[in-house]
């Protein structure tokens, strides 16, 4: 494999009423989209990007409300996420995709996907979560209701991300990539996250409730669900569908969390690779 020498590029898609931002890594070969979760952006997947980009022409997208995408007030809901994805395949002219999503963004491709797979070669799900309901959907909105943490500069947010107790795991190189690429300088000169609010927003959440399991189950394409090691007993169901969906296989990553391509990237990018190339997958990694 040779490494791709030409670096990302930072693109816009127009959507007329909106701007989706995506990354542009510029390999060869088929193509591989990355689709990130709340409260992230396409940037905490450069590590993985760039591995894959060796083999791959891989691109990965700011979902509305995230990254240099557009904010918008409202359209944060499950449907309306899968719109976006479907937006940006159709409004890029995609084809044949490799496409890897991770948390909420799972599961909105997911849905994508059961509606329209024509355009899609693979799967390959992180955690997505197989029930939302009132109790998570709260817990998540609550998230939003909290004042926004912000930070004197890169430095302070570095050293924070080093020492907590969630982030440290993460790769070194997935550090320096959200300080430096998922970050902006608010109205006060504060170093702040790239997503908005709203996303997080109770009127968007509210009864915005499903059940995975019939949408995974109506995907004829190959999935590959993958679980970080720690979570293993949040995600029964999965593996319980592994057993009677020839489509589907599990992975574990173990060592890792639910943010596991941030804090083993090169062992996430081997079994998306794998996968995309129809080799053989331990159950565990």
């Amino acid at each position: 494999m040779k490494p791709n020498q030409r670096g990302p590029k930072s693109r816009f898609l127009d959507n007329k009423t909106n701007l989706t931002h995506y990354i542009d890594w510029q390999g060869e070969e088929q193509t591989t989209l990355l689709i990130h979760g709340d409260m992230r952006t396409s940037r905490s997947f450069d590590a993985v990007a760039k591995n894959l980009s060796k083999d791959s022409h891989v691109l990965a997208m700011d979902l509305l409300g995230h990254g240099d995408s557009t904010w918008l007030d409202r359209g944060y809901r499950f449907s309306d996420r899968s719109d976006d994805i479907e937006n940006f395949i159709t409004g890029t002219n995609l084809s044949k995709v490799h496409a890897v999503a991770h948390s909420t963004g799972a599961v909105a491709l997911a849905m994508y996907v059961a509606n329209s797979p024509e355009r899609f070669e693979k799967l390959v799900l992180l955690e997505p979560m197989m029930i939302v309901d009132r109790k998570f959907q709260r817990m998540v909105s609550d998230r939003g209701n909290r004042p926004r943490t912000t930070w004197k500069d890169h430095d302070e947010l570095k050293d924070l991300l080093g020492k907590h107790e969630v982030t440290s795991k993460w790769h070194p190189d997935v550090i320096e990539d959200v300080v430096n690429h998922e970050t902006f300088l608010n109205e006060d000169g504060r170093l702040d996250m790239k997503w908005s609010s709203s996303t997080l927003a109770w009127e968007e959440r509210e009864n915005d409730y499903l059940d995975l399991e019939p949408i995974l189950k109506s995907i004829s394409l190959p999935i590959l669900f993958v679980v970080g090691e720690t979570r293993i007993g949040g995600f029964e169901k999965a593996f319980q569908l592994e057993s009677s969906l020839q489509n589907m296989q599990t992975v574990v990553i173990s060592n890792t969390g639910h943010n596991m391509y941030m804090e083993r990237p090169e062992a996430v990018a081997e079994v998306i690779r794998k996968f995309r190339n129809s080799s053989r997958l331990p159950s565990r990694v």
